[in-house]
């Protein structure tokens, strides 16, 4: 068999379909008594590298979001909206499973004090994206302030602003939280007007926008960075108990769980 398959393993390395490839010995051994219509053996046979594909890029997609890792599943379960306001499951769980908002250019706001799972919800809805198949980045306002600085200078900033400008969703986090000065503001200015339309933003921030004139270095340029994150924009005012709070461990109470500790 292996020399009756040899010119179209051939054919498909040559069509740069490398997966189908190596699975073809395996995958003709099993449909060999088969009877099945030809037509439904192609497409199963073609649905392995469609699945090999998706699985690549999903794991290339993912290593390249950089989204945060929390001490709790990324998951909605892990998250209890009966303790906090501004936010439901159902709204959540609607935001995931259309995509025609980022198709569209629109931005997602989180604000509220820490604590609160904004990161976390932001990276969920990162997540589920990614899983659709759409390019996320995750970064913090004061690791993307080093960014913008230290294009012109870095190769290695050159190449993260890259990423982040071809990206379908940036997830900006802590907005506000680190003061930029006038050249970083203005920086931050460009890289809106560059998304505005064309690619959408979740964002989120425990000041109030009353304090983002200040962080971000001009009053001028923090009313032009708003005006733009806000035209097309759904905006979440979280309140409740930080969930740290909830969660909070002391490092005798962790001893005593496992046991007297020795004399």
């Amino acid at each position: 068999m292996e020399d009756a398959l040899q010119p179209l393993r051939a054919q498909l390395r040559e069509l740069k379909l490398k997966h189908l490839a190596e699975q073809l010995d395996r995958y003709m051994l099993e449909v060999s008594c088969s009877d099945k219509p030809y037509a439904q053996l192609l497409q199963e046979f073609f649905a392995l590298e469609i699945g090999h594909r998706r699985r690549i890029g999903m794991e290339n997609r993912l290593r390249h979001a950089n989204l945060p890792v929390f001490d709790k599943a990324l998951d909605l379960g892990a998250y209890d909206f009966a303790k906090r306001s501004g936010v439901t499951k159902r709204q959540i769980v609607e935001l995931t499973s259309n995509f025609l908002w980022i198709d569209q250019a629109y931005n997602i706001l989180f604000l509220g004090s820490q604590g609160l799972g904004k990161s976390f919800l932001s990276s969920y809805i990162g997540y589920k994206a990614i899983e659709a198949g759409y390019k996320v980045l995750f970064i913090s306002m004061t690791d993307l302030a080093h960014l913008l600085k230290t294009e012109p200078l870095l190769k290695r900033s050159r190449t993260k602003m890259k990423r982040i400008r071809n990206c379908d969703l940036l997830i900006l986090d802590e907005v506000a939280n680190t003061i930029l000065d006038h050249q970083e503001g203005n920086l931050l200015f460009q890289l809106m007007v560059d998304f505005y339309q064309h690619a959408s933003m979740i964002v989120t921030s425990n000041k109030g926008f009353d304090d983002w004139a200040k962080a971000l270095g001009d009053t001028v340029v923090a009313a032009a960075v708003m005006d733009r994150l806000l035209h097309k924009c759904e905006i979440f005012n979280l309140g409740g108990d930080s969930w740290r709070m909830e969660d909070q461990q002391s490092i005798l109470k962790n001893l005593l769980k496992g046991g007297a500790p020795h004399t």
